[in-house]
């Protein structure tokens, strides 16, 4: 038990709601929590009896705690989420999702024949957004369908603007060809309103204006385009049919299904908006050992809705924990009633299985994969001779475009698999073009200075992706700082850079490991260098493609956006006004003299250089 005075502490809190956090020996924030009584919540931890391993552990590890009043349990838990994904506290259920969710984007009031598109991530453009969306795929699938039957542009706005004739889009009857002026601008819109319509779950009422459209092109005799509204019709009412479980137009709810196998946690998510059932989209959140299913639920849906709930249910597999407290919070956060159940009934329920049962089989392949990590893992005390499992293990890598832009990257693994919020990118500085050996010694000696101010601990080994010169850089570097915990691994490839044919290089014995090809070890190591080389690399294109789009005149104090523009325009190219007199420089429009003559300076000190 730690020295903490939780009597003083408890002593302070006030009977009101709000957010506490709990902090190790190491001032890391180790749990946070909301309560709708801070003082009770609070004391309850230290009432002495029986509780669960979980709890008792993180108890023991408290050595300080602090807290916030906020005006209500609903504001508790938005704060709750903030603290939480700011410090991926190790004791609570941490959601953590790459990927934005997707959305359908329409450029409606930006353009005169607006786009419809794929969009990720903040609502940055005007117009109008469709989402967000359980997954990709069937955003993508949707856009598929929608520029089949009611033929709205998909291009880009450079494409359209730059199309003297109808593209292969047109051809195929995908496309009305607005680029060209194939179709008016009101035709365009109508459609554009059927597109809406149908996203929103209106299916059966674009049928019913498509019907009478058609029956008033039959009857003036516009066979052809009765024809399409015809297919136009044909193609809802099949997509209409290939829905299992017929749904209410006015059915907004999310079905949850939730798992466990091991430490293995998962929280499929299915979505039905508007009477349309969108698909699932699977969750993998880092959970405590010892979390219960109902505690798993409810913190994964305090999480997982925020503040943004746009459905009216949620329908669980099982029962979340404190699930008449959660209805209160998340109906406020709403501003009207959220209803959670585990017990639908009907169409409702029919769906609940469904989910549950892609929820079963996604933890089974997930835990597969689990497993054979895990057989992989046992080959580092097995095959190259440590004396128990490693339990981190760090992986080097060095990236450059001919000498520029050096960049290293850290991956970082144990026998869970990658831990990429450990995940490091260091640049490298004062070095010589292409000296890889040198980048390969400041990165370790930023490593280890990372390590001991962030107090992360020494890792097992450190994987060095290069030859013996890369390994013994490693090697030294650690001598001189006295470390002697850390076994530095080497990892090359044969002289055909041949995937799968790797040596492993092992320093203390000077010799060369050749693993089976298609064997574990080989198998592991290769996604281990992958994971460096794939991290480095991506930091390093930033940067060079950063280096070739960015023009040189910003590096010229004083010369901003509009005179930057002005200057190229007026000479026609970075290359011209290389080649412009200083007279020419002055010339420009808010251009002074003495403004003409840094320029000047600048560049033809820039071109002595070169």
């Amino acid at each position: 038990m730690t020295s903490f005075d939780h009597k003083k502490f408890v002593k302070e809190l006030p009977k009101l709601p709000g957010v506490y956090q709990m902090f190790d020996d190491t001032n890391e924030v180790i749990y946070v929590g909301k309560a709708r009584v801070l003082k009770n919540r609070v004391s309850s931890y230290f009432t002495g009896k029986a509780k669960d391993n979980k709890t008792m552990a993180l108890v023991a590890a408290i050595a300080n705690m602090t807290f916030h009043i906020t005006r209500s349990e609903a504001e508790a838990l938005l704060l709750e989420n903030q603290l939480i994904k700011k410090h991926n506290p190790r004791y609570n259920v941490l959601l953590k999702d790459g990927k934005s969710y997707p959305y359908i984007y329409c450029s409606v009031g930006e353009d005169e024949f607006p786009l419809l598109e794929f969009r990720r991530g903040k609502k940055q453009n005007k117009g109008r957004y469709f989402g967000p969306f359980p997954s990709a795929a069937y955003v993508r699938n949707s856009l598929h369908f929608l520029q089949k039957v009611f033929k709205v542009r998909q291009c880009n706005n450079s494409t359209f603007q730059n199309r003297s004739r109808p593209c292969l889009q047109h051809q195929i009857n995908r496309c009305t060809a607005p680029c060209v002026g194939y179709v008016t601008q009101k035709d365009y819109q109508q459609q554009l309103q059927y597109t809406f319509d149908f996203i929103e779950g209106k299916s059966n009422q674009v049928v019913n204006s498509l019907l009478e459209q058609m029956e008033q092109a039959a009857m003036n005799q516009e066979y052809e385009q009765a024809a399409n509204f015809r297919d136009q019709i044909k193609a809802i009412r099949m997509i209409q049919s290939k829905q299992a479980v017929e749904l209410k137009p006015d059915d907004n709810f999310d079905l949850i299904a939730v798992g466990q196998q091991g430490n293995l946690y998962i929280a499929t998510v299915g979505t039905v908006r508007n009477g349309q059932f969108m698909g699932y989209r699977n969750h993998f959140p880092t959970t405590p050992k010892g979390t219960t299913l109902a505690e798993f639920l409810y913190a994964f849906i305090g999480l997982f809705y925020d503040d943004q709930i746009t459905a009216d249910a949620v329908l669980c597999n099982t029962e979340p924990s404190n699930k008449t407290e959660l209805v209160e919070i998340l109906s406020a956060i709403k501003g009207k009633k959220l209803f959670i159940t585990a017990k639908p009934k009907g169409n409702r329920l029919k769906l609940l299985k469904q989910t549950d049962e892609n929820m079963q089989n996604a933890l089974t392949i997930k835990v597969n994969k689990y497993q054979t990590w895990q057989n992989k893992w046992a080959l580092w005390q097995q095959e190259l001779g440590f004396t128990e499992k490693p339990e981190r293990i760090e992986c080097f890598d060095i990236s450059h475009q001919m000498g520029e832009h050096t960049r290293a990257s850290c991956v970082v693994f144990n026998d869970q698999g990658a831990i990429k919020k450990m995940y490091r990118q260091y640049i490298m500085e004062n070095i010589t073009a292409a000296d890889d050996y040198a980048a390969m010694r400041q990165v370790i000696e930023k490593r280890l200075a990372s390590i001991k101010k962030r107090t992360l601990g020494l890792p097992d080994a450190f994987v060095i992706d290069g030859g013996k010169g890369q390994v013994n850089q490693a090697v030294t570097i650690l001598e001189e700082h006295g470390i002697d915990s850390i076994r530095v691994i080497g990892v090359t490839k044969d002289d055909n850079r041949t995937a799968g044919e790797e040596r492993i290089y092992l320093p203390e014995s000077k010799t060369f490991i050749k693993p089976d090809s298609h064997g574990l070890l080989s198998l592991m190591i290769q996604f281990i260098r992958d994971e460096a080389h794939r991290f480095a690399i991506k930091s390093h294109r930033k940067a060079y493609k950063k280096s070739r789009t960015t023009s040189t005149l910003e590096d010229i104090p004083g010369i901003g956006k509009k005179r930057r523009n002005q200057l190229l325009k007026h000479f026609g190219g970075l290359q011209s006004l290389d080649k412009a007199s200083l007279e020419d420089i002055t010339k420009v429009d808010g251009i002074s003299a003495k403004m003409a003559q840094m320029i000047y300076d600048f560049l033809h000190q820039k071109s002595k250089k070169t």
